[in-house]
């Protein structure tokens, strides 16, 4: 199944919802007028593996904040929920505009929580998964360790093969093969141990958006227990359990658009605070 099979193609409406990928410092946020779903992949995988992400009345924009192979700004989990929030915080405030809920899976998911986290943001909501509220029960500790000393073909691959519960589309298998190989080593070592040096619990009960957390079950990384502590540390986020891995959003689509879809309709009409009252 390609990651656009999802798509029939009497559905134009569907595909016209979904723009290509871009890279973070290209995109005129401005320019998206309407609820808006601002996607972030995790740490060293294409935008392209959020192919298959469409909501019904949404504008989809996965977002490329690595920018292979040159990388020119900081990849520091830190740094890119800065440069995310600057570069939306405009179009988020403009309350004519329509809503923004950020959504991201992995490293991803954890720079949605992170952006959202930046002051005068009133996001409508944020969708994370397979993150955790900090990296001490990671599943692959040694990990930032073989992108320092042993970055091999091999390594890469078994990287990008631990990503999903079963095989990826081949023709998304050859993007994300292409997109690690441009990546500088140097950047993706800045995200992972960027992420490793973070730790949310404390922060994360002052998350006033709403927030749903979809969690592949099967994830070889990011535990069941981590996304349970991850909610509990929100206080009121949403856990739903998907049949996936990693990137439940390639491993079982059907189930994460199922879930996804009926939490973005509860933010159509979100009525956003003003800017002036956020702290």
């Amino acid at each position: 199944m390609s990651v656009t099979s999802l798509f029939p193609d009497d559905a134009p409406e569907a595909l016209a919802q979904r723009r290509p990928p871009a890279p973070l410092d290209a995109i005129d946020w401005a320019a998206l007028a309407g609820p808006l779903l601002v996607a972030l992949p995790g740490a060293g995988c294409s935008p392209a593996v959020l192919g298959a992400l469409y909501a019904p009345g949404w504008t989809v924009q996965p977002v490329d904040w690595a920018q292979p192979p040159h990388s020119p700004y900081s990849c520091d989990p830190s740094a890119v929920a800065q440069r995310l929030a600057d570069g939306l915080r405009a179009r988020v405030q403009d309350r004519e505009a329509g809503p923004v809920v950020l959504l991201g899976y992995s490293v991803g998911g954890a720079l949605a929580l992170m952006t959202a986290l930046q002051p005068q943001l009133p996001l409508a909501g944020v969708v994370t998964g397979n993150t955790g509220a900090h990296s001490r029960h990671h599943g692959d500790p040694g990990f930032p360790q073989r992108v320092r000393e042993a970055w091999t073909h091999s390594a890469q691959q078994a990287f990008l093969q631990a990503c999903f519960a079963s095989p990826p589309p081949s023709a998304l298998w050859q993007q994300l093969c292409h997109y690690l190989a441009s990546l500088p080593p140097a950047a993706l070592l800045q995200s992972l141990e960027g992420l490793r040096a973070v730790d949310l619990s404390a922060q994360l009960p002052s998350l006033q958006c709403p927030v749903l957390v979809l969690h592949g079950e099967r994830d070889q990384r990011r535990s069941v227990a981590d996304a349970q502590e991850l909610a509990a540390c929100i206080g009121h986020a949403q856990l739903q359990l998907l049949p996936g891995g990693h990137t439940p959003m390639v491993d079982c689509p059907p189930q994460y658009l199922q879930a996804l879809h009926p939490f973005l309709q509860s933010l159509r009409s979100t009525r956003f605070p003003h800017p002036a009252s956020l702290t």
